[in-house]
């Protein structure tokens, strides 16, 4: 580069300061030539402030905040040094260390068999899993974790995102195909879901992820297009026989403390009736065995009492009729109402 100074008192300074600039940029020691020599007593102060105020901002840098809803891994030569928690923190500037920041109780969203979308909407898809009855169904399941180990989650898997969907995905293959598609499409929804969380929270513990699954949740989960009808058909009459039994086991459940205490009622009626049968019947003994002795003292009279109390009780309810055997005359009706 060729430059153009002006001839006069000033020109000569420029020169000067231009060279300097120069020998600056080689290593040459600027107090070895004259004209710089008189140029360093008057620069030298700037200079210095110069490099006093970049390395003062230099050292300024170092200075960090955390937010209360971060943590942060502080790397010193790449190795780690430090968790950090929320709040100012100093760390040495670079290229000695570096810090990452990432956030803890930010929930993050993964889809297994489809997209999560702009504005969090799933695509409806899904994607096909086979049962353990050789059936068809396509599945999509929302996983939602958070980071719960800084250091474990920057530096122990990368993408994060798409190592948690592989892994879900594994899990919800394993365990749709060991269950039979009326369990899968009814009330084994709530165990699938159940057992994806909990397997794969599992195995982002064995890789050391500091993953927390928080929740699993299936989005959709059908049949062919072909077959729904069908199944459509099973599945109402599986919930007419389920409303069938519980109707039953609430009558059920009705009918028995009312036949419990009907028959409590009729084994106390059944225990009186017996007490008193009994107390009949010892009277009755007690009044024979009276009788055996009176008969035993005086029979005759014994005997023709017995005959008369009997004919007593049996003659009210008699007709006699006389009869004339001679005249034939119409006979009189006579009633013995009485001894």
């Amino acid at each position: 580069m060729t430059f153009a100074y002006d001839q006069g008192p000033g020109g000569d300074a420029r020169r000067e300061a231009d060279q300097a600039a120069k020998d600056l940029g080689h290593g040459v020691d600027l107090r070895s030539r004259p004209g710089l020599a008189r140029l360093w007593p008057s620069y030298r102060y700037w200079i210095l402030g110069v490099l006093v105020l970049f390395l003062g901002a230099h050292l300024a840098s170092g200075f960090y905040v955390v937010a209360a809803d971060e943590r942060a891994v502080v790397r010193r030569f790449g190795s780690i040094e430090a968790e950090v928690s929320p709040g100012m923190h100093y760390r040495l500037p670079w290229p000695v260390d570096r810090v990452d920041v990432v956030k803890t109780t930010s929930v993050i969203k993964v889809g297994v068999g489809f997209a999560i979308a702009t504005g969090d909407s799933a695509a409806p898809s899904g994607m096909e899993l086979l049962t353990g009855d050789t059936n068809i169904v396509n599945a999509a399941l929302a996983l939602q974790y958070v980071i719960r180990d800084p250091a474990e989650f920057l530096f122990q898997i990368e993408e994060p995102q798409a190592f948690v969907e592989a892994i879900a995905e594994g899990v919800l293959t394993e365990t749709v195909v060991g269950m039979p598609i009326d369990e899968v499409l009814t009330r084994g929804r709530v165990a699938v879901q159940e057992r994806v969380k909990a397997k794969t929270q599992e195995l982002l513990d064995r890789r050391r992820s500091g993953i927390r699954i928080v929740s699993a949740s299936i989005m959709t989960i059908t049949l062919d297009r072909s077959v729904v009808q069908t199944f459509q058909d099973v599945a109402d009459a599986m919930a007419d026989r389920e409303k069938v039994i519980n109707e039953a086991r609430a009558y059920a459940s009705n009918l028995i403390p009312k036949a419990r205490g009907e028959a409590r009622t009729r084994l106390s009626e059944a225990e009186a009736y017996k007490q008193q049968r009994v107390a009949a019947a010892i009277g009755e003994t007690s009044r024979f065995l009276a009788l055996q002795k009176e008969y035993e003292k005086v029979p005759d009279v014994t005997r023709i009492r017995l005959y008369l109390e009997a004919m007593e009780k049996i003659l009210p309810k008699l007709q006699l009729y006389i009869i004339d055997s001679d005249k034939g005359r119409v006979p009189l009706h006579l009633r013995v109402t009485g001894p």
